[in-house]
C-alpha cells in the first residue's frame, strides 16, 4: 500500500501536517491518498524591510491520510492503537487525520545593534517545537455546503539558548552578508514547553466554488492553554477566485493553522483576505519565563493578525502568499509588525 510506505516516512522523519480534507474524499471509488508536505517561511524582510519583533518563522509540516484506512497489519503497532483509540472518540464514522509538524519562531527588540539589554524593547526569544495535530472533518450534505473542521493539536518544545535562535539568525546573517543581532546574550532562559491547542473552523461555499468562479467564508475560533501561550482566538478569512481548493483556507504559521484538500483542480487561483484576533493571558516571549527571573515586558492583552494574499497551484502544488499587520504586541512599542508568509506545498 503505497500511502502507508509514505506515512512510515513520515513518522520516521517527525515532520508535522496538516491534515487534507475534502468533500469528495469521502465515499469515493479510488483508494484516499497520502496527504501532503508544507514548507512554511516567514519574515519581517518580505516586502517590509525590518528586523525585529516577530522576526522569522520556518514550520515544515506533513499528514496522514484518512486513519481508519490504517488497519493493515504492516502498520506499526503503536500507529493501529491509536487509530483505534481516536476512531472511538468518533461518531458518525466521521473522517480522522493525523498530522506531525516542526517549526521555530525568532522574536527580537527592534534594537538589534546593541548588546546592553534593552529594558523598554521586548525580550529576545526563540521557540523551537515539534506538534501532533488531530482533524475531525463534518463533510457537507452538498458541494456548496457548510463544511466543519475540529482540530486538536499538542505542541511541545523549549525557549532559551536551547531553541538555537542565535545560531540560525545569525548563521543567516553571516551567509547574506547582514549585521548579526548583537544582543542575544540577553535572551530569556531556557525552558520547557507544552501547549494544548482548540479550534473550530467553518466553511461556507457559493455553488460551483470548486470547479469554476466562487467564493468561500471560512470563519474559527480557539483556545490555547500552556506555558509559551495562553489565549483565546478568533477570526475569519474570505477568498474568491476559480476552483477553489476544498480546504479551510491559508493559514499563518500558528497551532491548528494546516489543512489542504487532496482533490484538486488541475488549475487554481484566488485572492484572500483574512483576520485572526487574541484575547492574550500569557505570551512568553514578551512575559518572561515561567519559573526563572528573565527580561520581560508589558504585554498588551489583544492582539490581532490582518493579512490578505494570492494563491495558485495545480494538482500536486500550491503556492501562497501573504503579506501581514500585527497589532501593537507591547506596551511602548512604537509601530504595527509587518512581515510576509511564504506557503509552499506538495500533495500525493
Amino acid at each position: 500500500m503505497p500511502r502507508l510506505r509514505i506515512y512510515l516516512g513520515l513518522l520516521a522523519s517527525l515532520v508535522i501536517g496538516h491534515s487534507s480534507f475534502a468533500a469528495d474524499d469521502i465515499g469515493a471509488a479510488e483508494p484516499l491518498r497520502i496527504g501532503s508536505f508544507t514548507l512554511y517561511t516567514e519574515n519581517d524582510k518580505y516586502f517590509a524591510g525590518t528586523d525585529q519583533n516577530y522576526t522569522n518563522g520556518l514550520k515544515l509540516s506533513a499528514l496522514s491520510t484518512d486513519l481508519r484506512s490504517f488497519t493493515d497489519d504492516s502498520v506499526p503497532k503503536p500507529i493501529r492503537g491509536l487509530s483505534r483509540v481516536l476512531g472511538g472518540l468518533i461518531t458518525d464514522d466521521l473522517p480522522y487525520k493525523l498530522g506531525l509538524s516542526f517549526g521555530q519562531n525568532i522574536y527580537t527588540p527592534e534594537n538589534t545593534a546593541a548588546t546592553a539589554l534593552i529594558p523598554n524593547d521586548r525580550p529576545y526569544a526563540a521557540w523551537l517545537y515539534v506538534g501532533v495535530a488531530f482533524q475531525v472533518y463534518h463533510p457537507p450534505a452538498t458541494e456548496d455546503g457548510l463544511a466543519r473542521l475540529d482540530v486538536f493539536e499538542v505542541t511541545a518544545g523549549v525557549v532559551g539558548p536551547a531553541a538555537l535562535g542565535r545560531e540560525f539568525q545569525n548563521g543567516f546573517h553571516n551567509l547574506i552578508n547582514v549585521a548579526e543581532a548583537n544582543g542575544w546574550d540577553n535572551q530569556i532562559e531556557n525552558e520547557p514547553g507544552l501547549n494544548l491547542v482548540y479550534e473550530r473552523k467553518y466553511r461556507f461555499s457559493t455553488a460551483g466554488a470548486r470547479t469554476g468562479w466562487g467564493a468561500d467564508f471560512i470563519p474559527h475560533a480557539g483556545i490555547s492553554l500552556g506555558n509559551i501561550f495562553t489565549y483565546a482566538n478568533a477570526g475569519f478569512e474570505v477568498r474568491a477566485g476559480f476552483a477553489l481548493p476544498a480546504d479551510f483556507g491559508s493559514n499563518l504559521i500558528r497551532p491548528s493553522g494546516d489543512s489542504n484538500s487532496l482533490r484538486r483542480a488541475p488549475f487554481n487561483v484566488f485572492l484572500f483576505a483574512a483576520a485572526d484576533g487574541r484575547a492574550v493571558a500569557r505570551d512568553i516571549t514578551l512575559d518572561g519565563n515561567t519559573f526563572r527571573d528573565s527580561h520581560s515586558i508589558d504585554k498588551k492583552h489583544v492582539v490581532a493578525d490582518l493579512y490578505a494574499g494570492l494563491g495558485l497551484g495545480t494538482r500536486h502544488w500550491q503556492l501562497t502568499y501573504a503579506q501581514t499587520y500585527r497589532t501593537i504586541e507591547y506596551v511602548g512599542q512604537p509601530q504595527r509588525s509587518v512581515f510576509g508568509s511564504l506557503s509552499l506545498s506538495f500533495f500525493y
